[in-house]
């Protein structure tokens, strides 16, 4: 469990005035390769449970979070991001991983806001106040933003002695101009297959899911979480089933390269294997539901003519 004496010395006062706090439990996944991978689960103190910690209703004041950690089995303190706070969270994964110059130019660039070590002490947490267009986890550069519907686990081991949190409007739209995803560039599915006539290959439907269904887009980014991740699976693959007209094998491909894609962390099953059999009865259940409700191309190659 995280230190106590931290989140009381260190966090900043302006956070604790919100009630927008949770708990995270981690727990320790070993790969088929017997690599450990930590993943860490947010859990409600309303309702001891990590479904639904989105919700403003599961989550509670700072004081009332902090005072039921000790009993709580759980690891240490998170703070929900929402539309309604004016709050950015820079989260940069594996700093070993990154030039040592370019992670020293992010810290001066930040230099005056509350920063923060990650809990395995590997990654950054930076707060500035701001506003972005969307959350972008760019994960070949290591770099995340976000700025709602996001569970930040908090540390309260400073970086520098810097614990007020400053508006930096101006460096977090640059930040995010350089690290957002490009259009449809975020990810080039291997599956070329044509359907049919009225069916286009699998970067065609990606464009059309990304130009038509905002929801589509915002599940396959990583933008959108309803705080189940199964949900969210099953919402993104009953619009595959629409967009690829039920094709399973083409639903799997997209699903694989989506942001829900969890194959590496095992947070859903323990081996790879087990997991694909997991998305493949959910595509099943969602040809099921979704049935034969199908995207129409023709009407809308027509539309353009």
């Amino acid at each position: 469990m995280i230190d106590r004496d931290n989140y009381l010395k260190n966090i900043p006062q302006e956070l604790r005035k919100y009630k927008q706090w949770l708990w995270f439990k981690i727990y320790y996944n070993k790969d088929k390769n017997g690599k450990i991978k930590v993943v860490k689960i947010p859990i409600s103190p309303i309702t001891y449970k990590s479904t639904e910690w989105n919700k403003a209703e599961n989550q509670v004041d700072f004081e009332t979070a902090l005072n039921g950690l000790e009993n709580s089995d759980c690891d240490g303190l998170s703070f929900v991001l929402t539309e309604d706070d004016q709050y950015i969270c820079i989260d940069i994964d594996k700093l070993s991983c990154i030039e040592s110059e370019k992670i020293a130019n992010i810290i001066q660039d930040f230099n005056l806001t509350y920063k923060e070590m990650s809990v395995s002490k590997k990654g950054l947490h930076i707060f500035a106040k701001g506003n972005i267009p969307t959350n972008i986890n760019n994960q070949n550069e290591h770099f995340e933003m976000y700025k709602s519907n996001k569970c930040i686990v908090m540390t309260g081991q400073l970086v520098d002695e810097h614990k007020d949190i400053v508006n930096m409007s101006e460096v977090l739209n640059r930040y995010y101009g350089k690290y957002a995803p490009k259009e449809i560039e975020k990810t080039k599915p291997t599956y070329y297959k044509t359907l049919g006539d009225e069916t286009p290959d699998a970067m065609e439907i990606l464009k059309c899911i990304y130009k038509y269904n905002s929801k589509g887009r915002a599940l396959f980014r990583g933008e959108y979480s309803s705080g189940d991740a199964s949900k969210d699976d099953f919402q993104l693959l009953l619009i595959l089933n629409s967009f690829t007209h039920g094709d399973a094998e083409l639903m799997l491909d997209l699903f694989l390269h989506s942001a829900l894609n969890r194959m590496g962390d095992m947070s859903k099953r323990r081996t790879e294997v087990a997991y694909i059999k997991y998305l493949n009865k959910s595509i099943i259940k969602a040809q099921i539901v979704g049935g034969t409700n199908y995207w129409d191309y023709n009407y809308y190659r027509k539309k353009r003519r």
